[in-house]
Order: C-alpha cells, then sequence, then structure tokens
C-alpha cells in the first residue's frame, strides 16, 4: 500500500504569489547530522527565502500529536534526519515516509561501571547485569541502540548474551532527550540494579565524567570506523521525507536534499565552526565534542545512497525483523527513492508549492 497525494487545484502565477507559506517541519538527532548544521548555520531558511515554504523544526513545540507525527512519520511536510530503526518502524506502520539517503555517525560509547566496581575489563562482564533502556511506546529507539551495542560489545569480548542478565530501565517517551535516559541509567548503574551501563558520544563522556563513573572500555570513534565486529556501536541514521510531500514537489526537495549533501564540504572546510555548532547542539562543552567525535565529523555529516549503506540498512532491518520490531512483510525496495540524491535541480520557473494533506 502507499499513501498518494491527491490532485492539487491548477493556481495561476499570479495566485501564486499570494498563496501564504507551507510548514515544513524539520527533525534531526540531538548529535551529529546534517540537518543539523545546516539548521544552525541558517541555510535552510537562506535557501527557501523565496519560495513559499516555511521551516519550522519538530523542537520548537512540545504538542503531544507533532511529537508523535515526528515518530511514526505520520506528521505532513515532515523531513527527518534521525535514527534509522525508528525509519523503518514508522514505515512499516504506514508506508509514509520515502527514504532520500543514509549517515553514519562514528562516536565515542563508554561501558561504565561504579567507581569501586570490580568490573574493570569487557571479559568481567560475565556473569553481571547489564542496563538496558526501555522508552514508553510501541517503539523504543534507545532499546535497540543499547541491545546491538551491547552484542557487538560481548562478541568482541568473546561472550554472548546468555553469559549476561539485562535489566530493564523504564524510560520516558522517545522524544525526551538522550541526557535523560541516559541519566536514567546511571541512576540504576549507581544504586547497584545494573553493574555495567553504556553511554554515547559526547553527552555520554560528560555524564559519564560527572557521576564520577569508572570506565571501563571506552570505544573510540576510530575503533568503531575501523572494526566491522563493532557495526552494532555506529549510529546508522536516515534521511526521510513524507512521501506525499516528495510526490507534490520533488523539485524542492532535490534542492533540499542539495543543501544537506554540502554539509560534510563545509563541515571539512570549516571545521573549528562545525565543532562549536555540533556542541552547542549536543548541549555539551568543546572538549567533549572533540574526544566524542576525533576526525570523523565530516564523514559523520556525510550522506548518501552507496550500496555499502544500503547494506547496512538491509542489515538493521534484519536485525529487527528477527525480534520482530518490525513486520516481515517490510521491504526496501519501495521504500527507496535514494535517485533524487543525483537529480538535476529543477528551473527555478514557478514558486508555487503543491499543498499536500
Amino acid at each position: 500500500m502507499s499513501v498518494r497525494p491527491s490532485a492539487s487545484p491548477t493556481v495561476s502565477p499570479s495566485a501564486s504569489s499570494q498563496m501564504p507559506s507551507q510548514l515544513v517541519w524539520y527533525a534531526r538527532c540531538p548529535t551529529l547530522t546534517a540537518m543539523g548544521l545546516l539548521a544552525h548555520r541558517g541555510v535552510l531558511q537562506r535557501e527557501f527565502r523565496r519560495d513559499p515554504v516555511n521551516f519550522v523544526s519538530v523542537r520548537e513545540t512540545s504538542l503531544p500529536s507533532v511529537r508523535q507525527g515526528y515518530l511514526d512519520h505520520s506528521l505532513a511536510n515532515l523531513v527527518r534526519e534521525g535514527d534509522a530503526a525508528t525509519a523503518l518502524w514508522s514505515y512499516g506502520l504506514n508506508e509514509r515516509s520515502r527514504l532520500l539517503a543514509v549517515g553514519h555517525t562514528w562516536h565515542t560509547v563508554l561501558v561504565v561501571a561504579p567507581a569501586r566496581s570490580p568490573v574493570s575489563g569487557l571479559q568481567d562482564l560475565k556473569g553481571r547485569t547489564l542496563a538496558l533502556p526501555r522508552e514508553a511506546g510501541s517503539f523504543s529507539p534507545a532499546r535497540v541502540r543499547s541491545l546491538r551495542a551491547w552484542e557487538s560489545i560481548l562478541d568482541v569480548s568473546g561472550l554472548k548474551p546468555a553469559d549476561v542478565t539485562f535489566y530493564n530501565i523504564v524510560a520516558g517517551h522517545p522524544s525526551t532527550p538522550f541526557g535523560d535516559i541516559a541519566r536514567r541509567e546511571i541512576e540504576a548503574v549507581l544504586g547497584g540494579q545494573a553493574d555495567a551501563g553504556l553511554l554515547f558520544g559526547a553527552k555520554g563522556i560528560e555524564l559519564a565524567r560527572t557521576a564520577g563513573l569508572k570506565i571501563v572500555h571506552a570505544f573510540e570513534a576510530a575503533d568503531i570506523r575501523g572494526d566491522a565486529r563493532l557495526k552494532g556501536l555506529v549510529e546508522l541514521r536516515t534521511l526521510t521525507i513524507d512521501y506525499p510531500f516528495l510526490e507534490a514537489n520533488e523539485a524542492v526537495v532535490s534542492r533540499l536534499v542539495k543543501a544537506l549533501s554540502g554539509a560534510a564540504d563545509w563541515a571539512r572546510s570549516f571545521p573549528k565552526q562545525a565543532l562549536s555548532h555540533i556542541a552547542e547542539e549536543g548541549k555539551v562543552e568543546l572538549d567533549d565534542a572533540v574526544h566524542a567525535y576525533g576526525d570523523f565529523i565530516p564523514e559523520s555529516t556525510a550522506l548518501g545512497a552507496e550500496d555499502a549503506r544500503l547494506a547496512d540498512i538491509k542489515d538493521l532491518l534484519d536485525w529487527l525483523k528477527q525480534r520482530q520490531a518490525v513486520t516481515e512483510r517490510l521491504d526496501l525496495s519501495d521504500w527507496n527513492r535514494s535517485d533524487v540524491l543525483i537529480a538535476k535541480e529543477a528551473p527555478q520557473t514557478s514558486k508555487r508549492l503543491n499543498a499536500v494533506a
């Protein structure tokens, strides 16, 4: 089943100039993303200042309907750069979204324990209880991320999931900032409910230091980038778009994708400015951002649809199917619209946007 836009009425050029701006929602992870760099630089507003389109961040509203619509991609006129697992799950629900591109974020992942814990290495995790978050609702992105990471860590440590016990941490709605979920993990570790936990990225580094936790092992960005066994520690992102909006306004979407594709080159040319934007986006110190991302800021910002990227999405889909987190019938072929990445920019003769529901 595909969602098709209803036919739009013909609007004369004189009438189109009087049309009010159409609201387009955009959303991104609170870490390193191409969308985050564009948002902080005001690129979206400059690029489309002559068009009847108004980009508004999902973060600018606390309406439950918008927050939920961002997660399940039921929000009209939504473009989202976020975790791939949620994107796959939402497509399985309503087939409303389309995949434009894939990104990878490589950042530090910490295995932490209480300061006086006897756990001093990864091998010591055998027989221990590990923290595993579970957000409210029908799908938990944090649980997927943590479980995939734990499975990779256990594998490189010569252990199996059967060698450990997972302690479920009840967390809030998936729209809750990552730091809140991480704090609950820290509380479980310090309170003795779990022997070890996982903290991700620059915010994780900051929280581990603030809480006085022992770092049992730090998987640096370079370690994760260079070891295929650690692919479960990579933050796999997808750029997705509301399908009716794409069908009605493909030229606009093509220009948006072009702008997002330039984020990596900008980060490479202006590394200090990029780092400053990233620290502000994640609400972390510059030193923690440097520690978390290393030299992989431009590469982590890049978006593409090469075979290797799409293969990573397929691996994630298989993982989700094995755990019955998504429907078995979910297929990637109808979802993929990465052809927009290479589409030529259409002549800008008309400034009319086709309204969709």
